[in-house]
């Protein structure tokens, strides 16, 4: 499911959210969507299994050329909820997505979540080249047979303003 544009300031630079699409594998996340009613870019999920260990993966890439930009992949997905300053870049960025200050905590019970989803906005650094990129965040649960629980992939360029 693909989401709106957006438009983000941050120091010199404009950041322009081309696109947002989210999956999920409709076995460990039933629903991956924007909130209804929602004029921010807040989305909601709903986790049907108790999820004890998952991983996050984070990959940017420069979108014309699929050059890898940047890439980690967090292994103790429960650990990094449960003490997201622990992860200096990604732990604010975790801060900023959620709704409300209402954190999710290990392990993830069955229940419905909301993640507010401005992504590139809060991870991507203060010194990042122009053009056009996308990122994908993929949380992967070890049980699942699916690649992913749940999928983000935005698609977004980078432009220098005076």
């Amino acid at each position: 499911m693909a989401s709106s544009r957006a438009v983000f300031f941050k120091d010199n630079r404009k950041l322009i959210v081309e696109s947002l699409e989210t999956n999920c594998d409709h076995d460990y996340v039933e629903y991956f969507q924007k909130a209804t009613n929602s004029s921010q870019n807040i989305h909601t999920f709903r986790v049907t299994k108790l999820v004890s260990a998952f991983s996050i993966d984070v990959v940017e890439k420069v979108t014309k050329t699929q050059r890898l930009f940047y890439k980690t992949k967090i292994s103790g997905g429960c650990d990094f909820i449960n003490h997201p300053m622990l992860y200096k870049l990604l732990g604010e960025s975790y801060r900023k997505m959620t709704v409300n200050g209402s954190f999710i905590k290990c392990p993830v019970k069955p229940q419905i979540y909301y993640l507010k989803t401005d992504g590139p906005s809060s991870i991507t650094p203060r010194i990042h080249s122009p053009g056009r990129f996308q990122l994908t965040i993929r949380v992967k649960v070890p049980e699942s047979s699916q690649p992913f629980a749940l999928e983000m992939l935005w698609k977004y360029k980078i432009v220098f303003v005076k």
